[in-house]
Order: C-alpha cells, then sequence, then structure tokens
C-alpha cells in the first residue's frame, strides 16, 4: 500500500513507518477523500498567503487594498482549522487527554480509547447541533461579505460540516477500537 501523504511504499501495515500516517485498507472512497482533503487544505492555505501578501503590497505601496481581503482571511482560517482538525482525526493524532490512561489498570487500557474517541463524537455532535443553529441565524439576517459580495452563511458552512466530519470520524476510531479490542479476546 501505498502512503497518500508523503508517497511511502509500506506494504500490509495499519501506519505509514515515514510520516506515521495511519491507514487502514479502506477502499478508493476513502483515499479520494483524503486526496479532496489535503488538495482542498493546500489551496486555502495559499490563497490565503496570496491575499495577505496582496494586502500587505498593496497597502505599503497604493495605499489601498482588497476590500473585504481581510474578512475572507478570517474565513479561510476556519476552513483551514476544520480541515486540519478534520485530518488530525482521520489519522488519530487528534489532541487528547491521556492522563486516565496513568491511572487505570492495564487490562482497562484499550478501553479508554473508545471512550475518549465516542466521549468526543457525543461533544461533536452537540456541537454540530449548535453551529447549525448559529449558521441558520446568520442564514436569516441575510448578511453579505464586502469580498464578492459572498452570503456570511455560505463561508461559515464550515462550522456544521466539519464537525459533523470529526463526529463522524471519533464515532469510526471509537468503533474500529473496539472492534480491535474484540479481535484480540
Amino acid at each position: 500500500m501505498q502512503c497518500i501523504k508523503c508517497g511511502n511504499d509500506f506494504g500490509d501495515l495499519d501506519q505509514c513507518p515515514l510520516c506515521s500516517e495511519v491507514w487502514r485498507k479502506s477502499g478508493k472512497f476513502n483515499q479520494i477523500i483524503t486526496r479532496i482533503e489535503d488538495f482542498l487544505i493546500e489551496l486555502f492555505l495559499g490563497v490565503m498567503v496570496i491575499i495577505v501578501l496582496a494586502q500587505i503590497l498593496l497597502r505599503n505601496i497604493y495605499q489601498s487594498g482588497i476590500l473585504g481581503g481581510d474578512e475572507l482571511v478570517r474565513h479561510l482560517v476556519l476552513w483551514i482549522a476544520f480541515f486540519g482538525a478534520g485530518i488530525a482525526t482521520r489519522s488519530r493524532a487528534h489532541v487528547k487527554i491521556d492522563a486516565v490512561k496513568n491511572i487505570i489498570p492495564d487490562r482497562w487500557k484499550p478501553f479508554s480509547d473508545v471512550v475518549v474517541s465516542l466521549f468526543s463524537c457525543i461533544v461533536c455532535g452537540v456541537l454540530v447541533y449548535a453551529s447549525c443553529q448559529f449558521v441558520y441565524i446568520e442564514y436569516q439576517v441575510q448578511a453579505h461579505s464586502t469580498f464578492l459580495n459572498l452570503p456570511v452563511w455560505m463561508m461559515e458552512i464550515i462550522l456544521p460540516a466539519g464537525y459533523l466530519i470529526i463526529a463522524l470520524r471519533f464515532a469510526r476510531n471509537g468503533f474500529s477500537s473496539l472492534l480491535a479490542i474484540f479481535r484480540e479476546t
């Protein structure tokens, strides 16, 4: 199997030894989603850097700027943050509290990943609901960005979508950890 992140060929392992990316024999659909996510985060980061540099040059040379450029950069930061969090959750590198693993007995340690993943899934589910309400309020207000007159709610749609993606990945991680525990017994 070839790692999509770094291109290293690592055979039948579940984790790339070069970049530590975790892969499961998931199929073409997940590989396509992975490539799309990686492309979009790179595209958005590139657009963000170009807009910031253009703003600096235009302000220093022509005493003007890109209308709505700052607002677009703020929203691109949101998109990049959620794509990054989704990628971190996909590769099981998301921030988690491991203090419990040091306290519990060894026989219960495999279950801690399941509990943490499923708890994180529930928290993200609550955040999906709250962010859907927030985006709906923005939709009702009908506010528009000064950049290309885009509706603000369209730029903030990443909030519920991002939390949903992260919740689904936490659920998948939790269930795959649970399956691994049952396979070992």
